[in-house]
């Protein structure tokens, strides 16, 4: 029955040549797989947007950083919030903060500050000194244990700006922007993130501090105003030690205001929140 049943279907063959033809229906199949595999595989690639050449990456990165650095203020502003750090064992403490933006006819200021759980003096005052085409200036001062309650602010370095304010994940350079400024900027590619379109900015640090970021990766919304949904920095070894995010994006009176900001750190394993009191008025 077996023989008869294949002689209804196609003519006896030899073993060996029967061989011959499994083996080939067997390549056929392989090489049919294989093809779909490809195609697939260029179809994901081509979902991918392709790099911008250097040349048009650096003269992009140029013009984008340029717009977001001429980014200003249109008015004084204060607030207050906490920061809420959350180290590798689970433990969490918050300290509340007061921030301050005043504006000049020269320039405009940034002030990050704690305040005493009793509400007193500061105890760690953050001064970021914003001038059009000018590096940030950075003044510090933090109370000590000498129990003086005006302590007098450091002048930071922008290699020096890459310490931890105020014990958290956030280093004084990065609440500056710091990477902003250095001179090695250029766009690799524009994709989506966060369902905004935006700019993928490699900002490259030459000479880099000990223990600082050697390269910063950001992803930029390419819609004015400019804003940084994402950006990944990199440490001497090229490898991601911190994750900064927004969080919490809220329209208000017709006017976007940011909640919520979030740095994760890979190499300590914490985090730090710095939370915003939405203002509603």
């Amino acid at each position: 029955m077996r023989n008869g049943a294949a002689s209804l279907t196609c003519p006896a063959l030899p073993v060996e040549e029967d061989r011959t033809i499994v083996q080939q229906r067997g390549l056929t199949l392989l090489l049919l797989f294989a093809s779909l595999l490809v195609c697939c595989a260029q179809r994901q690639a081509e979902q991918r947007p392709p790099p911008l050449e250097p040349a048009q990456g650096k003269s992009e990165a140029r013009v984008l950083v340029a717009e977001l650095l001429a980014q200003k203020p249109a008015h004084n502003s204060a607030n207050t919030g906490q920061l809420r750090i959350r180290d590798r064992d689970g433990s969490v403490r918050e300290i509340q903060a007061r921030f301050e933006i005043a504006c000049t006819p020269t320039n405009w200021l940034s002030i990050y500050e704690t305040l005493s759980p009793t509400g007193g003096a500061s105890k760690v005052r953050l001064l970021v000194i914003h001038t059009d085409n000018q590096p940030n200036q950075y003044q510090l001062a933090e109370q000590t244990d000498s129990g003086a309650t005006n302590p007098v602010p450091r002048r930071l370095t922008p290699a020096q700006a890459m310490v931890p304010f105020a014990g958290s994940d956030f280093w004084v350079a990065d609440l500056g922007l710091e990477f902003l400024h250095w001179p090695e900027q250029r766009l690799l590619r524009k994709e989506m993130r966060h369902s905004k379109s935006c700019g993928v900015l490699e900002s490259v640090n030459p000479p880099p501090a000990p223990g600082g970021y050697i390269r910063v990766v950001s992803w930029i919304t390419l819609e004015s105003p400019h804003g940084i949904v994402h950006a990944d920095a990199y440490d001497a070894q090229n490898k991601v030690i911190k994750e900064f995010d927004p969080v919490n994006l809220e329209k208000v009176n017709g006017i976007y205001q940011l909640e919520e900001m979030e740095m994760r750190n890979r190499q300590t394993g914490s985090h730090t929140w710095i939370k915003f009191s939405v203002l509603r008025e």
